[in-house]
């Protein structure tokens, strides 16, 4: 059965469901009646939210192969890519498109998480509401030449710091706001999209900060700091602690734990409580996920393939010593919430981002 025919049935199935009073009709988890009994996954696919080039991608060609035989699938899952590396096309593609029958799951990145919380208009999607079954979690770094210590001369003079960001409302956000929280007077230097492009712009002086998303084992990690040695740029801190880094042997102190240090006492308010959100869904590679509605017996036909898939060797170089944290199950959802977060930090990093966006259009 092609999707176009699937999805044909199945909005045959919700027109028919229309038809019925509200009092017969029930819930929209009516959809458990059109689609088939008993888990069957009919015609799996998954949907990526990327071009073939981004991290969602590069996980697709894994994952379809590793999850067609926990679904039973003859062959390797069908994949449908989408456009741009922050995976906003395919988000609003699995939210608007996308019907809840079980037979599409949706492969994500964070930098997507990150948009929607910043109210970006291009973002029509809620992935609050998505179940989740796998993600892919990893700590970014921030390297740069900033002295976090604050001294009572800091407080009177204005401390601007230049950061590398690869759009407006991309996933360095949390480096931005972290160097705020730290009293600095962030300027994101926009249009660097790569960690090589980062980096180098901070070894030319363009850039004083940058964040490093990109997950790699420690030797790989030191390999790519070394050009910046004589640049006196550093690694400052981690995002989160999903995955500790390490360079040349050294634990990397997380935000909070450098925080503490220089100020004595941990990072609070409600731009912390907005930092969190935004630093915990910078910190998701990717997330496998279904859509609102999806049934019960679905769900679990989907979580029985991720366990298997978990089980095969095709995983091993996305989880051995590669600086990801693979979570799976019900784990999923406690770090979902976490990059939903609650009304008043999402409410907080949006006027922040209205009273310090015009100010960077501006330069």
């Amino acid at each position: 059965m092609s999707m176009r025919r699937r999805q044909f049935l199945a909005m045959a199935g919700f027109s028919a469901l229309a038809g019925i009073s509200a009092a017969h009709a029930g819930s929209l988890t009516r959809i458990a009646a059109i689609v088939p009994a008993g888990g069957t996954i009919v015609d799996p696919t998954l949907l990526v939210a990327g071009n073939a080039e981004s991290a969602a991608g590069r996980w697709s060609t894994v994952l379809a192969p590793a999850l067609a035989q926990g679904l039973e699938s003859p062959s390797a899952l069908d994949t449908h890519l989408t456009s741009g590396l922050d995976g906003v096309t395919g988000a609003n593609q699995f939210d608007t498109q996308t019907v809840p029958d079980g037979a599409t799951a949706l492969v994500v990145p964070g930098a997507a998480l990150v948009t929607s919380l910043a109210g970006d208009p291009r973002a029509h999607y809620d992935f609050g509401r998505w179940v989740p079954l796998m993600l892919s979690l990893l700590s970014p770094i921030v390297v740069g030449r900033a002295d976090l210590h604050r001294s009572l001369r800091d407080l009177v003079r204005d401390r601007p710091i230049r950061v590398a960001v690869s759009s407006e409302h991309g996933i360095e956000l949390a480096t931005v706001m972290a160097m705020a929280i730290f009293g600095f007077r962030p300027i994101p230097v926009m249009g660097i999209a790569t960690a090589q492009e980062a980096l180098a712009a901070l070894r030319d002086g363009k850039v004083d900060v940058v964040q490093i998303s990109d997950p790699m084992p420690p030797k790989a990690l030191d390999d790519l700091l070394v050009p910046l040695q004589e640049s006196r740029a550093v690694p400052l801190f981690t995002l989160t602690d999903s995955v500790r880094a390490t360079v040349h042997g050294q634990p990397v102190r997380t935000f909070d734990e450098r925080f503490a240090q220089e100020r004595g006492h941990p990072p609070s308010g409600l731009l912390y409580e907005a930092w969190k959100i935004v630093a915990a869904s910078a910190s998701l590679e990717i997330g496998l996920v279904l859509p609102m509605l999806t049934p019960p017996a679905q769900v679990a036909a989907w979580r029985h393939a991720v366990g298997v898939a978990g089980n095969q060797s095709a995983l091993d170089t996305f989880r051995n010593d590669s600086g990801r944290a693979l979570v799976s199950g019900p784990e999923c959802s406690g770090y979902l919430h976490a990059m939903t977060g609650e009304i008043p930090a999402v409410l907080m990093l949006r006027r922040w981002l209205a009273v310090h966006t015009p100010e960077w259009r501006l330069g």
